[in-house]
């Protein structure tokens, strides 16, 4: 009688072969092409890829600085870093759109829950809190 693969066993070829059949392909690939063309369109599309994300970056910057025209403000925005006293438009440039809101309407003022790292369940990573539409405070774990 043939022995059962066990649950580990499985995951190991199965990473194996999800590493192990692109370095193959690789390898067809240069010896019937050749390496020095695959290596300049490797090359190539690394550059084109980084020449993107620094644009994007420089054009998110560029908006920024239109819209608040405050250069430590901006700077503040792009290291992601949320503070006491931050609107909501601010916070929502920094950390983008949060993964769930809880509200509560008071007598006298609105309270936010902007929920963000969503860990599963109702666990998030971060909450902040917003009273009328400023930071309040925030719990981050870990």
């Amino acid at each position: 009688m043939a022995k059962q693969m066990t649950k580990a066993e499985i995951k190991g070829i199965a990473a194996l072969a999800v590493v192990g059949l692109p370095i193959y392909g690789a390898i067809q690939l240069g010896e019937s092409v050749g390496w020095i063309p695959l290596t300049i369109i490797v090359l190539s599309i690394i550059g084109l890829t980084v020449w993107y994300k620094i644009s994007r970056k420089a054009k998110h910057k560029e908006a920024l600085m239109l819209k608040y025209q405050d250069e430590e403000l901006v700077e503040a925005l792009i290291k992601r870093s949320f503070w006491q006293g931050q609107t909501a438009e601010q916070l929502l440039d920094s950390l983008g759109q949060p993964h769930d809101i809880d509200q509560k309407v008071l007598k006298s003022k609105k309270r936010e829950v902007w929920k963000y790292n969503h860990q599963g369940g109702n666990r998030y990573g971060l909450r902040i809190t917003l009273d009328n539409d400023q930071v309040a405070g925030w719990d981050q774990k870990g």
